[in-house]
């Protein structure tokens, strides 16, 4: 092993482009580090087109707004963003000025650094468009609308620049326009600018739970009604459906599955209230996807709230995964904070929202990852 003398003038000989394109296949930890090794590394980390070719780690979420509301417009819903990196956020405005000609905006979903709207014109007001937009470069591009003319239970948007610079807008039907069962999928891809529909290789008389999907391994993953997680690619020609384990079965009858799905680190993540003790949560992870493996990993209490005889989905909720550590987040409704928690460390971190939650649903808060590339196919 050589001397840490030798390291240093081993490092002193690289070229900066050299050491960029060596900081760029590292994980944002890393390069927090780097940071610190002398100043001139600090500047090419923070130069802002070096910034583009570095990978980057979540730095807060959207949310829709209404706190911007005016005399003129009083239901004025625009996005807003509550950050935990610091004071600085990696736009010049969170309520996207740049989409100037539609108003309200409402974030849907935020998938590797794109946001998927739904926005309404200014002109006329009762036509909308969605838009997926990069709120790092400014760049937006409308989504056509699909030719299938049946009901759509729900949209997801995924996105993620290590397989391709596309993305893909799944639209999922509804089967019999009543009971809200899965029909059939149609996917739009910004690579052909054109829909497609791929039926429905799941089966009939499935549900899925509203809130969330997953895009891990290209493929989107949705937790159903019947405590299953449904996936499929992105070219909708391989279909999956995940069993879980009896534990991880606990739901309600008013709001079903008492659970949550996510990603981090790679692997899908499954955290559900446990039927015996209401006060924690269950941990799973799918060590291996192809199998369908589960294992046990963590509980969680809900006693950093300061609260008592709190229900999961009910008095607070479960937002998001750091996608590259064990770190949790947390809303709650009786209280205005964003709270976090380290499962490695049982270290609890909070932010103050600006949103209160008292005596409303949760809203939805996308988590957000900047993506700093120019360009948006589409």
């Amino acid at each position: 092993m050589g001397s840490p003398k030798k390291s240093a003038c081993a490092a002193a000989d690289l070229t900066d482009d050299l050491i960029v394109e060596i900081l760029s296949r590292l994980p944002d930890k890393s390069i927090c580090r780097f940071k610190c090794v002398s100043w001139h590394w600090y500047g090419l980390i923070t130069n802002p087109e070096n910034r583009k070719k570095i990978p980057h780690t979540l730095s807060g979420f959207f949310y829709p707004s209404n706190n911007r509301w005016t005399p003129e417009d009083p239901a004025r819903i625009i996005p807003d963003f509550v950050g935990i990196v610091g004071d600085e956020e990696p736009f010049s405005d969170p309520s996207l000025t740049f989409l100037a000609s539609y108003r309200p905006i409402v974030p849907k979903i935020c998938c590797n650094g794109l946001l998927f709207c739904l926005c309404w014109k200014v002109s006329p007001r009762d036509e909308s468009d969605f838009v997926v937009c990069n709120p790092a470069t400014e760049k937006w591009v409308v989504v056509p609308d699909s030719v299938d003319e049946s009901i759509a239970l729900k949209y997801h948007f995924v996105f993620d620049p290590a397989i391709s610079p596309h993305f893909q807008v799944f639209e999922i039907t509804d089967a019999d326009e009543n009971y809200g069962y899965i029909g059939d999928v149609n996917i739009y891809s910004s690579e052909t600018g054109a829909w497609s529909c791929r039926g429905n290789g799941w089966g009939d008389e499935l549900q899925f739970v509203s809130r969330g999907g997953v895009f891990l391994n290209g493929m989107l993953h949705l937790l159903t009604y019947d405590l299953k997680i449904l996936a499929v690619d992105t070219k909708g020609e391989k279909w999956r459906t995940i069993p879980l384990l009896e534990p991880m079965t606990v739901s309600c009858f008013c709001r079903g599955p008492l659970a949550f799905i996510g990603q981090s680190q790679g692997r899908l993540y499954y955290i559900n209230m446990r039927s015996a003790d209401t006060s924690k949560l269950s941990v799973w992870i799918l060590e291996d996807h192809d199998s369908g493996e589960w294992i046990f990993r963590y509980n969680i209490s809900n006693g950093y709230f300061g609260e008592k005889n709190l229900m999961f989905e009910r008095d607070y909720a479960l937002i998001a995964i750091h996608p590259e550590s064990n770190l949790v987040f947390f809303v709650c409704r009786c209280k205005d904070l964003l709270i976090s928690y380290d499962m490695d460390r049982g270290k609890v971190c909070v932010t103050n929202l600006k949103e209160h939650l008292y005596n409303r649903p949760f809203l939805p808060y996308l988590p957000y990852v900047p993506f700093l590339k120019d360009s948006l196919e589409a």
